[in-house]
C-alpha cells in the first residue's frame, strides 16, 4: 500500500517514497533517470529539479507546477492522462514527449523545447511564451488558439497541423513557410 503525503516540503532529496503527493513542493531534488512509476502528484511544484530520463509510466500530474527544471527524454505520452495538467516555467524539455496528448491550456513560459514531440497532440488554447522549439515536431497537432507570437525557431506545417486562430508574430511567421523554400526580404 503506497503513502499518502500532504503539504510536505522534499528539498534536495534524490528519491522519494511509492505515494500519492497532495499539495507538496519539491526543491533541488535531483530524481533523473528514477522510476516513478504510478506515484500520484495533484498540486505539486517542482522547482530547481532533475527529472531526466525519469520513468513516469502510469504516473498522475494533475495542476502540478515544473520551476526551472530540466525535464530532458521525459516520455509525457505514457503518463496517467485522467485530469492531466501541467504548466512549465523556466524548464529545459529537450527530447520529451508529449505525443497524442490533451493537453489543452497548457502554459510553456522561458522553456527550451529542442526535439520534443508534439505529433498528434492536442494544444488547444495552450501559451508557448518565449519558448525555443528547435526541431520540435508538429504533425496532425492541434494548435488552434495556440499562442506562439513570442517563440521561436520552429517549423509547422500548416497543411499537416490545425492553426486556425493561433497567434504569431511578423518576425516568427517563417516558421510556417520553411517547407516552401522560399526567401523573405525585410
Amino acid at each position: 500500500m503506497s503513502k499518502y503525503i500532504v503539504s510536505e516540503t522534499f528539498e534536495s532529496h534524490n528519491t522519494i517514497e511509492k505515494g500519492e503527493y497532495e499539495d507538496c513542493i519539491f526543491k533541488n531534488c535531483d530524481l533523473s533517470e528514477s522510476d516513478l512509476n504510478t506515484y500520484i502528484f495533484t498540486d505539486c511544484e517542482f522547482v530547481n529539479c532533475n527529472l531526466s530520463n525519469t520513468n513516469i509510466q502510469g504516473t498522475a500530474f494533475r495542476d502540478v507546477k515544473f520551476i526551472n527544471c530540466k525535464l530532458m527524454g521525459i516520455q509525457f505520452s505514457e503518463c496517467n492522462l485522467f485530469s492531466l495538467t501541467f504548466t512549465f516555467e523556466d524548464c529545459i524539455l529537450d527530447f520529451s514527449s508529449f505525443y497524442l496528448l490533451k493537453i489543452k491550456n497548457t502554459l510553456f513560459k522561458n522553456c527550451r523545447l529542442i526535439q520534443a514531440d508534439f505529433v498528434e497532440a492536442e494544444l488547444n488554447n495552450s501559451n508557448f511564451i518565449n519558448c525555443d522549439l528547435s526541431g520540435a515536431m508538429f504533425e496532425r497537432t492541434n494548435l488552434e488558439k495556440v499562442n506562439l507570437s513570442s517563440s521561436f525557431n520552429f517549423s509547422i506545417d500548416p497543411e499537416l497541423n490545425k492553426i486556425h486562430n493561433a497567434t504569431f508574430s511578423k518576425q516568427n511567421i517563417l516558421g510556417l513557410l520553411l517547407k516552401y523554400n522560399i526567401k523573405v526580404e525585410e
